[in-house]
């Protein structure tokens, strides 16, 4: 059953709720009874709302709320600096029913109702992370973006080459051999697929830089974090980049009341809708960050080609979900539950057990694995 994580209270101050747009910022202002007592509609710059803060707020510390999408992270900050973090709040815009299906949606009623279910103590509040979190958050989905974009110029060259006939001729193109015979053919190929060739080796080598350069900026990040050093030291599959990307989408794991808290906030619980006592469970929620989810599935990943110690446990236990329910959902659900070990780790203090969620040996019996990969053999 589902309670509410904090007791619901009342505001006893000032509310100003504003839904914030990059043009355009309105707001609704509501007394200590919740009566409306004003609007306002300003230019969405940064300026114009200052000037807001200066002339109608003055000296009056109410209570804050706004939504957490779009360009709200520069209003949360300044609004922070000024009036303290426990007087400013940010909502979850999918869980305020009330905006999203109102049948009389608009910038008025969406400041309204952002004030009035703070002022009632109800409003579903978003987690903003402290400023470490937040440059590991942007130094690793940089990086990301960049593999990713890296991966893309590489399967355009292997269709050029499928094109051309040429295979290469190591499986991988990121080995001395591969970029070499790619670098002879462009050279000698003429036309508008030799440019071609030319153009995504030049793409991939300004992409190889910049993954280079912010892995650096996530190992200078993760030396004045302790919990980044302990991740990686203590879950298998997980290294520093894995650790730096994901602690940059949770923040702090303290924060989590239970396992299953931090498992449903990574989006890899399955979703639930039992009715008339029959349990219907459906796909994946989704929930949360897109670039948790794939850390989590790549440490899966590193554990499955592991040969020995707690990562070679995952990865067994993953290849034997794999027979029965397909790579893809074995794999998630490896991912949660090394989620769930991570919020063991960091609240409860435990070292990682594979005896426990994967059913391999205890922590320190390397012993225990080789006899599992005898059997196996």
């Amino acid at each position: 059953m589902k309670s509410f994580a904090n007791p619901v209270c009342r505001v006893n101050a000032e509310v100003i709720g504003l839904d914030v747009h990059q043009r355009i910022i309105v707001g609704c202002r509501l007394d200590r009874r919740g009566n409306r007592i004003g609007e306002y509609s300003l230019d969405g710059s940064r300026q114009a709302f200052e000037e807001f803060l200066h002339g109608e707020v003055g000296r009056r510390r109410p209570h804050f709320a706004l939504e957490a999408c779009g360009g709200f992270l520069w209003v949360y900050d300044l609004l922070v600096a000024r009036f303290g973090r426990e007087r400013v709040h940010l909502a979850q815009p999918r869980r305020i029913q009330m905006i999203a299906n109102s049948t009389s949606k608009n910038d008025r009623n969406d400041a309204f109702w952002l004030a009035y279910l703070t002022f009632e103590g109800r409003l579903p509040e978003a987690h903003v992370p402290e400023e470490i979190y937040r440059e590991l958050r942007v130094a690793a989905r940089e990086r990301i973006h960049a593999v990713e974009g890296r991966s893309t110029a590489i399967r355009r060259l292997r269709g050029h080459l499928r094109q051309m006939g040429e295979r290469l001729p190591t499986k991988a193109f990121d080995t001395q051999k591969g970029r070499a015979f790619v670098a002879e053919l462009a050279g000698r190929t003429a036309g508008c697929r030799g440019l071609a060739l030319r153009e995504e080796v030049a793409t991939i080598e300004v992409l190889d830089a910049k993954v280079g350069r912010w892995e650096a900026e996530l190992e200078r990040l993760c030396k004045d974090l302790p919990a980044a050093q302990t991740l990686a030291r203590e879950m298998p599959g997980v290294g520093p980049v894995l650790a730096a990307t994901i602690l940059g989408e949770t923040g702090a794991v303290g924060r989590f009341p239970s396992p299953k808290a931090l498992g449903r906030f990574t989006g890899l619980t399955p979703s639930e809708r039992s009715t008339g006592g029959e349990e219907i469970h459906g796909p994946i929620t989704r929930e949360g960050s897109r670039y948790l989810r794939w850390a989590l599935v790549q440490a899966v990943v590193h554990c499955v080609l592991a040969k020995r110690g707690a990562a070679y446990a995952v990865g067994r236990w993953t290849r034997a979900r794999e027979r029965r329910l397909g790579r893809l959902k074995a794999r998630v659900a490896a991912a949660r539950k090394l989620a769930e070990s991570i919020w063991r780790l960091f609240h409860l203090g435990e070292a990682f057990d594979a005896c426990k969620p994967f059913g391999g040996p205890g922590p320190s019996s390397e012993a225990g694995y080789q006899v599992m990969r005898q059997r196996e053999a």
